[in-house]
């Protein structure tokens, strides 16, 4: 497939099959670090910069998940070298990269239940690109919402200012680490679709109870999670070492009551594939 400038289409089920025994055998010890490089290098410029699958083994910005890499997965991004061209419609035919762009379907469709009316205050942990208020508030130009943006890293928060830069009156960025940030006031929207699935169990719980005050009376706070049963964990893993927190919808309604959260307060989503789900915790209700 490499001296081939990459897998067709009818080689998809193959080379997936090869990721996954790959990816056990690294997992399970059978394959040490030295034999997994070797086994990279055999892909040479498939691997490399140019590509998406060598973009997320190299994380130019020091870290998996960053807000270009997800840019490019929304713009469905493909290296004008042919040579490479093949390998990254094959990454963007992956079931996570489809789930992403879903996921930026999913929040516009909670964004459009607040648009029409009056004015909405939305909080979104994490950045990443600003695409996905971008193409909402270009679609939606009079609705009377605001967005509060905590984000760590300035180089996302750089991009996203200048990709909405028709809109930053209503966009607020503030610069800090999630695990270390408090609300402080309540928000009819609280988004937090590509952060929660890095953290573990404890940290999860952590900066969910920190946020659960923050949902204003009839507003939501919705967590995405990538589900446990993700058909594109080998590939993530053993290509990118792209590394998630994978969960059911059990364990994600389980976190949420280890929070004081009540049963009848949570619901889950999902998009479309299935692949990405989302916890819904709904305020509390007023006595």
């Amino acid at each position: 497939m490499v001296a081939q400038g990459g897998p067709s289409e009818h080689d998809y089920d193959e080379l997936n099959a090869w990721f996954a025994r790959y990816h056990a055998l690294a997992t399970s010890g059978q394959l040490s670090e030295q034999e997994m490089r070797n086994v990279l290098d055999a892909f040479g410029d498939a691997m490399g910069s140019q590509t998406m699958q060598g973009f997320a083994v190299a994380k130019p910005h020091g870290y998996a998940g960053d807000f270009e890499i997800i840019d490019r997965i929304y713009s469905e991004y493909v290296s004008p070298n042919p040579n490479l061209s093949k390998w990254d419609i094959y990454f963007h035919h992956q079931a996570a990269p489809r789930a992403v762009r879903n996921r930026k379907t999913y929040f516009h469709g909670l964004l459009d239940l607040l648009g029409g009316g009056e004015s909405s205050h939305i909080l979104k942990i994490g950045v990443g690109p600003g695409r996905s208020m971008f193409e909402w508030l270009s679609a939606n130009p009079t609705a009377k919402v605001v967005f509060d943006c905590i984000e760590i890293d300035p180089k996302a928060i750089e991009y996203a200012a200048g990709l909405n830069r028709p809109f930053l009156n209503r966009i607020h960025f503030i610069q800090k680490n999630c695990l270390r940030f408090r609300p402080a006031k309540q928000y009819a929207l609280i988004w937090a679709a590509g952060i929660f699935d890095y953290f573990d169990d404890r940290v999860f719980r952590l900066v969910l109870q920190r946020l659960l005050p923050a949902i204003a009376p009839c507003g939501e706070l919705v967590v995405g999670n990538f589900v446990d049963t993700n058909p594109s964990r080998p590939y993530m893993e053993f290509s990118g070492s792209w590394v998630l927190r994978h969960r059911s919808a059990d364990q994600l309604v389980r976190l949420a009551e280890q929070c004081g959260v009540s049963r009848e307060r949570i619901s889950i989503g999902c998009e479309q594939l299935g692949v990405n789900l989302f916890l819904h915790i709904a305020a509390e209700k007023q006595t």
